[in-house]
């Protein structure tokens, strides 16, 4: 476990994981994983996107299931290795664009594609934002909800390593960003508002899943 003072994981860590081992996480082939993707992308409301934003692609597991809701779609991830896998899992759908974006240093509508719209109508964060340091972590649920129309959508996808309602053991295991502490940070903006949300348990694991609206 980090200590303290925390920083966030960088981009070159992820893009070694990526390519001593393709898929490191198993996101093509665990049922896990699997049925967590499954449960994520049934979280998405009713009707199509014009425009979505995925943040942490990996290999591009959850990509093809939010491919069929959107119009346009670019999935991202810090790390290049991890975007040419998703890039090659998705080939057959010429709609999906990918590249490779740094939360939150890129995370503005600069940093986009121009052919994307911009406000956008859909983000989705799945299994990122844990590996940021608190105050990235607050820049990044920030510009998350500039970059969103009124209206839009932000779903987030988080494994839960932490529990809740228990009190850290050290003081430097308290400024640790958990599962449930990422997702805190979205409900506690004044500027979205929780639609859905719930915490699932599958084989020996939990995750935790909310669906926020972007308002004026």
């Amino acid at each position: 476990m980090p200590g303290s003072p925390r920083t966030s994981v960088s981009a070159e860590h992820f893009d070694k994981v990526y390519r001593s081992k393709p898929d490191p996480w198993g996101t093509l082939h665990k049922p896990y994983e699997q049925e967590k993707f499954a449960d994520t992308a049934a979280l998405l409301p009713a009707g199509r996107f014009r425009s979505a934003l995925e943040i942490g692609c990996g290999v591009g597991a959850l990509t093809r299931l939010l491919a069929p809701h959107c119009d346009q779609l670019l999935a991202t991830d810090c790390s290049a290795a991890a975007v040419e896998q998703a890039r090659q899992h998705c080939a057959d759908l010429p709609h999906l664009t990918f590249g490779t974006l740094r939360v939150p240093g890129e995370l503005d509508a600069k940093s986009l594609p121009a052919h994307l719209a911009d406000p956008l109508d859909l983000i989705v964060m799945s299994e990122v934002g844990y590996y940021l340091s608190g105050p990235d972590l607050d820049v990044t649920a920030a510009r998350i909800a500039a970059l969103l129309r009124p209206g839009g959508h932000v779903l987030l996808a988080h494994w839960v390593h932490d529990e809740p309602g228990t009190t850290p053991a050290t003081e430097a295991a308290a400024e640790i960003v958990t599962g449930h502490g990422v997702h805190k940070v979205f409900r506690d903006r004044a500027d979205l508002r929780p639609i859905e949300g719930r915490t699932s348990h599958r084989h020996g694991n939990s995750y935790r899943l909310d669906l926020f609206q972007r308002v004026t």
